[in-house]
């Protein structure tokens, strides 16, 4: 594609991942009572909120039990997990904490805020889905108000997949794997320790902090972030996608081919293994990459404006448009790199 076509493209994506975030910015502080739904980046939040019927269900193959809304009151229950192969939340602004047992049932504690909310935790068909639906006000849980809260706990197993959807609030795990992780972020956080062999995340704003909690090399990991921060420790992959309108991306401790495209804002890669090729497109903002010692590359760079540095094992160079030079040390991979504007900068 010449530069011209790249450009249209980049302003596209900016102007695609705006609209997208401004939407999921209506979507998560609309009006209380309202039925509205949270979708970006393709996928689809919540089907929508709708507050007729506030309460709390448990349900698995055995029992179903439904409570009446009440605030600030913790309920709880303990469903079948012994078949349990796939986790799915969808949380409007939740507090969440989820850990693993040496058990086969899961165990579910929610507390209610002041706000009506629909919750419900199923667990069947192997499949343990918790939903909370919640009026709009609650996205606005600041000062002195306190939001809902919930803890699960479940078997320690590798998953299939599991989801994460979350339009406003935190969840965090510890000591997951799963074939499969996707999460779709609003607004809000993810602390998560877990690994999965395939990963898919969305995040129109807010912060999401990863690590690795084996020392397993994953298959794929997609990072598309509108606005906010992403950190990853410690996951090698086989392949690495980055798509940024804003914000920024911190990987440590990766390895593999890695594809990262820039409209605005930072990112940041430290290899722990320089085994695959690079290439890199910005509109603006830098990249920087880290890679260890006796690592050289074969490099490529063209720019409208911006800049290309390369300092590899005492071995400097700076590129200049449609420059092409192969520098530093013996264990040599490809990086291409273009840049309408900003930097890239490659060292050890």
């Amino acid at each position: 594609m010449k530069k011209t076509g790249k450009l249209l493209l980049i302003f596209g994506i900016i102007a695609l991942v705006s609209a997208i975030a401004f939407g999921c910015t209506v979507a998560a502080f609309g009006v209380a009572n309202a039925n509205y739904g949270i979708s970006f980046f393709g996928h689809e939040i919540f089907g929508g909120f709708n507050m007729a019927n506030a309460g709390i269900i448990f349900n698995d193959h055995h029992n179903r039990i439904t409570y009446e809304f009440e605030k600030n009151k913790s309920f709880e229950s303990t469903l079948d997990g012994s078949d349990l192969s796939d986790i799915r939340f969808e949380l409007a602004s939740c507090k969440a904490t989820m850990d693993c047992g040496d058990t086969n049932e899961v165990k579910v504690t929610y507390t209610t805020s002041s706000y009506p909310v629909e919750f419900t935790a199923e667990c069947i068909d192997g499949v343990l889905s918790i939903k909370e639906k919640t009026s709009g006000l609650s996205f606005l849980s600041f000062g002195t108000l306190k939001g809902s809260e919930l803890t699960v706990t479940v078997p320690k197993t590798l998953y299939n997949s599991v989801n994460f959807d979350l339009a406003s609030g935190k969840i965090a795990t510890t000591d997951i794997t799963s074939d499969n992780l996707r999460a779709n972020v609003a607004s809000g956080s993810l602390e998560l320790g877990i690994f999965a062999d395939n990963t898919d995340i969305n995040l129109a704003s807010g912060r999401i902090v990863m690590n690795n909690c084996t020392e397993n090399k994953a298959d794929e990991i997609k990072l598309q972030v509108a606005s906010g921060k992403i950190e990853m420790n410690g996951f090698r992959a086989e392949e690495t996608e980055i798509n940024v309108a804003s914000g920024s991306v911190v990987l440590n401790g990766i390895s593999g081919k890695v594809k990262s495209e820039l409209a605005s804002g930072k990112v940041t890669l430290t290899y722990a293994e320089w085994n695959d090729d690079l290439d890199v497109e910005l509109m603006s903002g830098s990249v920087d990459v880290t890679l260890p010692a006796g690592s050289g590359v074969d490099a490529e760079f063209e720019k409208l404006s911006g800049s290309m540095t390369i300092d590899l094992d005492g071995h400097s160079e700076k590129l200049s448009k449609n420059s092409h030079v192969t520098i530093g040390g013996s264990n040599v991979h490809e990086v291409s790199a273009e840049t309408a504007s900003g930097s890239v900068s490659i060292h050890n």
